[in-house]
């Protein structure tokens, strides 16, 4: 597997439809992270997933491996509110929680993650 930011960009260039069949998401491998994800500030994934809160199923074990599995899901939608291509990784407005504990963005690949944790995304909004 390459490392974060060479896959997610090689991923990202897939195109996907804009509603995968679950079904064939979890046919991949036999064994799944299987974690409950909350998107905080992100209206077009609510657009998208319909609601702010989604049951994941996802091979991997690290928020690495999620986000890239988000990626290759859902492709463009996710990608226009994660990526930051002027740092060619995660956009550092975004701050990610598992548990209702922040983690660093810089620690991806250290940041294991367990069956039923909670993963939020929460976009850091300002303004006046």
């Amino acid at each position: 597997m390459a490392h974060y930011p060479q896959e997610l960009a090689l991923s990202m260039g897939r195109k996907q439809p804009s509603r995968p069949n679950r079904a064939s998401c979890d046919e991949r491998d036999e064994e799944k992270t299987g974690i409950d994800i909350r998107f905080v500030g992100f209206p077009t994934i609510y657009d998208f997933f319909e609601k702010d809160r989604i049951q994941y199923s996802f091979s991997g074990r690290t928020l690495k491996d999620l986000i890239e599995d988000l990626l290759v899901q859902y492709g463009e939608q996710i990608k226009e509110s994660f990526w930051d291509e002027s740092v060619k990784g995660l956009d550092p407005s975004i701050q990610i929680a598992i548990n209702e504990k922040y983690v660093e963005n810089t620690d991806l690949q250290n940041v294991e993650l367990s069956q039923g944790d909670q993963v939020t995304f929460l976009r850091l909004l300002a303004g006046g």
